[in-house]
């Protein structure tokens, strides 16, 4: 089934136990019974609208949901659909009661209540419940602070009624110098200030709700104050970004090392519509709070200054450019690098590759393959495909892998693509992350790419290869006014060997237009045994779709979509086992990845997801996650945004792929979660 909607908007607040709450979709025909006016959760043709502007419940609540179609010339009205907790009573073709469980919930539970048109199944309405069960803390993973550093952080109570009240659960102590604030109401406290001492300190906090008799919730917290440091980043990264210069995409990758001073000092290649920039930088990073800062690099053509935030376990992160303004902005990641494979005969072997980014018209295309490197850099086997305006597919490539610079990692790649229409050659700059990973970026002026050479896995391919599951993204774009992406985001499943099929799942929002949870059954596939190359088409309506992907691994390698004008390329990320639990426990940062337009880009340095909630310090939302297939949908508030439709993946317990739809006439984005 395929649920379509557009500019999600919504606004939550608090429904008390045993209250009825009504909802209301507004015709644009006939009578309206509406008495609230605040749009409620994720629409197209139908809105949803609440009397109390709410969609929360406590245990035992009910709500009713009235719906008008738009567009319903015989008056047939909507059918019902629950994802998640409670029960849908008194259902009719223009209403439903929902009703909270009385009891069980704990914390946070999200269930999706759908109204679908009859006439006209393309026009959906869903609305995000959040049932506010028994309060529960969830132990958050605490960034490890530093004395003389600045300290944030925060611990959330999901469930309960507000207001709250926090407080010290025994004698124990936060470290000296950050302080417990106990004067929050609201489900989240923080602890904040400069910490004096180094060492690991364990304490309780509790926090008790307003009902009757009150509910109490507590939870061990520790916080790990390391000695002092001048910056947190300390040793070798390599870098990739993407983004815009004057509406023009720009892409970029370099290597910099940081002294324990905060002296940095490095290398970039950064390529534009003007002429590419290959430079050495020096520069200066400075820490901000907990695990967040700043880097500033001075070069003679380009000097990027971004923020970064970064892992508890150091070893990499995400930055944001903060220093341009309107006319320039990026997104990326660092990664630490190792220093002992900057040598060419650590990188023999067979590898596969992805790339993305614009030809030298603007137009979004991408390029991916398999290439074999002897000793000595010589490329002795390969083939690539792409997209765009001069396509290849299955072309057999010649080239050379230089050798790396012994301090920054960096060499250069060149790769002759032989076609029928004339040979294509592509200048690549690698950056070593290890033996087996480059960061790649074009040092021409067009076009302009930027991804990965990952090493394949050894035990050769097979169409078993793609037995476990993958989840699947891919960025693409139109020359159109915003909003101009077309970003997918879904799940391959359920593949027969055999026969060579396989079932998918996609979110997609093509411009304006966003369609959930699209079902594929079947789709028909062939993986090439001496390479991992890998054809997979299908058809859904009327419209025919041709992939190739290149693996390194079982259900993991690069995707390039032939047909099509958006460029559609990504990824392939295998997937772990379920079952999926709405709380993962770790640390997370996230970052826009693969930034297709110039907004809406976004940095978290520090979020928290448990029970169906999703914290930051200046985004929130409310997801529920399927146990089988690890898809969660559900809604995302961004500081001085619209609610938006939400939905992730978990790809592994540190590594989260979301799908952000943005406000009305902005590009809708993918954000990646990391941990460790």
């Amino acid at each position: 089934m395929s649920f379509i909607v557009r500019a999600p908007v919504g606004r939550i607040a608090s429904v008390c136990a045993g209250a009825t709450l009504v909802l209301l979709m507004t015709a644009c025909s006939g009578s309206s019974r509406a008495v609230g006016t605040t749009p409620v959760g994720t629409t197209t043709g139908i809105v949803l609208t609440s009397s109390t502007n709410s969609t929360q419940l406590q245990p035992g609540g009910s709500l009713v949901l009235t719906a008008t179609v738009a567009s319903d010339p015989n008056k047939q009205g909507v059918s019902w659909t629950l994802t998640g907790v409670g029960a849908l009573s008194n259902a009719t073709t223009t209403a439903v009661t929902y009703t909270a469980p009385a009891s069980g919930v704990v914390g946070v539970s999200t269930p999706v209540i759908t109204a679908t048109s009859v006439h006209d199944t393309t026009q959906v309405s869903t609305a995000t419940m959040v049932v506010l069960g028994t309060p529960v803390i969830t132990p958050p993973v605490l960034f490890p602070a530093n004395v003389g550093v600045a300290y944030g952080a925060g611990v959330t109570v999901a469930g309960g009624l507000g207001p709250f009240t926090w407080a010290l659960a025994n004698s124990a102590q936060p470290p000296p110098g950050i302080t417990f604030s106990t004067t929050s109401t609201t489900s989240i406290t923080s602890f904040s200030g400069t910490p004096t001492t180094a060492g690991t300190y364990t304490f309780q906090v509790k926090v008790t709700d307003s009902n009757t008799p009150a509910n109490v919730a507590t939870a061990s917290i520790t916080i790990v104050v390391n000695p002092a440091e001048a910056c947190l980043l300390n040793g070798q990264y390599a870098f990739m970004t993407t983004g815009f210069l004057n509406n023009e995409m720009t892409v970029s990758a370099g290597s910099y090392n940081v002294t324990s001073s905060g002296t940095v000092t490095g290398y970039h290649d950064y390529s534009a519509s003007t002429p590419p920039v290959t430079e050495s930088m020096t520069g200066t990073c400075t820490n901000r709070i907990a695990n967040n800062g700043t880097l500033k690099f001075t070069g003679t053509g380009n000097s990027p200054e971004y923020d970064f935030a970064l892992t508890t376990a150091l070893s990499g992160g995400r930055i944001q450019l903060q220093n341009a303004g309107d006319a320039q902005s990026g997104s990326g990641f660092f990664l630490r690098q190792t220093s002992a494979d900057f040598n060419q005969a650590a990188l023999a072997g067979s590898f596969a590759f992805g790339t993305l980014g614009v030809q030298a018209d603007g137009v979004r295309m991408a390029l991916a393959g398999t290439v074999t490197f002897d000793v000595g850099g010589l490329v002795v086997d390969g083939h690539a495909d792409s997209n765009g305006s001069n396509p290849l597919s299955d072309a057999a490539l010649a080239g050379n892998l230089g050798a790396p610079d012994l301090n920054t990692g960096r060499g250069t790649l060149t790769l002759t693509a032989t076609a029928a229409g004339g040979n294509q050659t592509f200048h690549f700059a690698y950056y070593v992350v290890s033996k087996d990973k480059l960061l790649l970026v074009t040092t021409d002026q067009a076009p302009r790419l930027a991804g990965y050479l990952t090493r394949q896995a050894s035990g050769g391919f097979s169409n078993a290869s793609l037995a476990n599951p993958g989840i699947l993204s891919l960025w693409g774009a139109q020359a159109v006014a915003a909003p101009k992406t077309v970003i997918e985001l879904g799940r391959l499943s359920n593949a027969n060997a055999t026969n060579g099929t396989v079932d998918l799942q996609l979110d997609s929002a093509n411009l304006a237009n966003v369609s959930l949870n699209t079902a594929i059954t079947g789709a028909t596939y062939a993986v090439r045994a001496a390479d991992g190359r890998t054809t997979l088409g299908f058809v859904n309506g009327n419209v025919t779709r041709q992939f190739t992907i290149y693996l390194d691994g079982p259900a993991n390698g690069y995707v390039i979509e032939h047909s099509g004008t958006a460029g559609g390329s990504g990824l392939l990320e295998a997937q772990v086992s379920g079952p999926f639990t709405s709380t993962l426990p770790n640390f997370y940062i996230s970052g826009t990845q693969y930034a297709e337009d110039v907004a809406p880009m976004l940095l978290l340095p520090a979020i928290s997801i448990a029970n169906g909630t999703f914290s930051a310090s200046n985004a929130s939302g409310y997801f529920v996650i399927d146990s089988t297939t690890g898809r969660g949908l559900g809604t995302i508030t961004v500081s001085g945004n619209a609610t938006a439709l939400f939905v992730l993946y978990v790809v592994k317990d540190n590594h989260l792929v979301t799908f952000r739809q943005a406000a009305l006439n902005r590009s809708a984005v993918m954000d990646w979660i990391e941990a460790n």
